[in-house]
């Protein structure tokens, strides 16, 4: 069977969701001639919403305006996959191709779903289970082992809906934190580091990464991104195969991050999100053809660009910043070596993400230095 005929410019992008990532992936798409439809989910005046063609404040569920978002579309990609996967159905019936497809968004957004389909790809997960009730919880801690993290199965990010389980640890107190939900309880690993590969690939079978990012967590929020990540090149290789066969077994269309913990030689996927990522960010400034634009490449059916990146660093810019005083822009708009990206939020609150910083430097290292020094000074007055 031959691939569909590509989407050309000119032709209107459906985003689901209205967060950042549709913001930039709308950036992009507006650098090549394509406009952008965004269905937020039922706010207006989204990230995404105000720099696209068309925005869609609806529910995801909402079967009416939904069915308008998919009249304006020509392909529908995502932002976000916490969402109704009976989007992906609608869409198909109204003959609007869904990139990546449903199926992926639907074991993306469920942790045991995630769990149990790359454990069927052979690549290295912790040890794992689903449990649906307290009693389950506490056998949970005797398969897995102790200490366990416990995660909604549906729903958490930055650390929402996650408990750490530790030896004496109240197991009916946690069962309630985490609201009587299905969840997934995992072993604890002691990782070295944590690392990330976003991977591209298009309706040929054709697939792209961007190298491997090494990421810091502040929070359980991403705080700070390097690529390349300085690891055995080995591993390096191990984790992008990796990321290659989760992509090809998933018959991915459009973009992918893989996250993975690195134990030595040892890499363990942690999770998947079949979209661009906040690790991915330097690559608007390293690479030739940024993660946005490798989305907007595969899921249009044209030819993946070069993704490979020079070192570069990304800074997260969160609400925190914002207490008290205005952040000191000009410290860093003075600054040739930063570039700056706000995301149009209209209310900061701590925690929250704003925006990032970037820099591309010799060595990663050297541009992560300089990002974290320009991101200290927007908090000091740029003193």
């Amino acid at each position: 069977m031959s691939p569909p005929s590509p989407i050309l410019p000119g032709k209107t992008i459906g985003v689901v969701g209205g967060g950042q990532l549709g913001r930039m992936l709308a950036q992009s798409a507006h650098a090549m001639g394509y406009r952008v439809a965004v269905l937020t989910g039922g706010a207006s005046g989204t990230p995404a919403g105000r720099v696209a063609d068309h925005e869609f404040a609806a529910a995801f569920d909402d079967t009416v305006a939904v069915k308008r978002f998919l009249e304006q579309s020509d392909v529908v990609t995502w932002e976000f996959e916490n969402v109704d996967v009976a989007l992906a159905e609608q869409a198909e019936a109204q003959g609007v191709a869904v990139r990546p497809s449903g199926v992926i968004i639907a074991i993306a957004q469920d942790r045991s779903a995630e769990k149990a389909a790359l454990q069927r790809l052979g690549v290295p997960v912790a040890p794992w289970c689903t449990v649906e009730s307290a009693a389950e919880l506490l056998a949970a801690t005797d398969d897995v082992g102790l200490p366990a993290i416990a995660k909604t199965a549906r729903d958490g990010y930055d650390g929402k809906g996650q408990v750490r389980i530790d030896s004496g640890a109240d197991i009916n107190q946690t069962w309630e934190l985490l609201g009587g939900r299905r969840s997934v309880v995992e072993a604890v690993i002691d990782f070295d580091c944590e690392l990330s590969v976003v991977v591209a690939r298009d309706v040929h079978g054709t697939i792209a990464t961007h190298g491997v990012m090494a990421n810091h967590h502040v929070r359980h929020i991403l705080d700070s991104s390097v690529v390349p990540a300085a690891i055995d090149p080995a591993v390096a290789q191990q984790a992008e195969n990796i990321a290659r066969t989760i992509a090809e077994g998933l018959d991915l269309i459009g973009v992918l991050c893989v996250e993975l913990f690195c134990q030595g030689r040892d890499l363990i996927v942690n999770e998947i999100a079949p979209r661009p990522h906040n690790s991915g960010h330097c690559t608007i400034e390293a690479a030739r053809a940024s993660q946005f634009e490798q989305q907007l490449r595969a899921v249009c059916g044209l030819p993946l660009g070069d993704g490979t990146c020079r070192p570069a660093a990304m800074a997260q810019l969160l609400g925190d910043l914002w207490c008290g005083d205005e952040p000191a822009w000009t410290s860093i708009l003075n600054n040739p070596d930063i570039h700056l990206h706000l995301y149009g939020k209209a209310q900061a609150r701590p925690g929250r993400k704003m925006g990032h910083l970037t820099c591309v430097a010799d060595t990663a290292q050297q541009a992560l230095r300089r990002v974290l020094d320009a991101r200290a000074a927007l908090g000091n007055g740029g003193q």
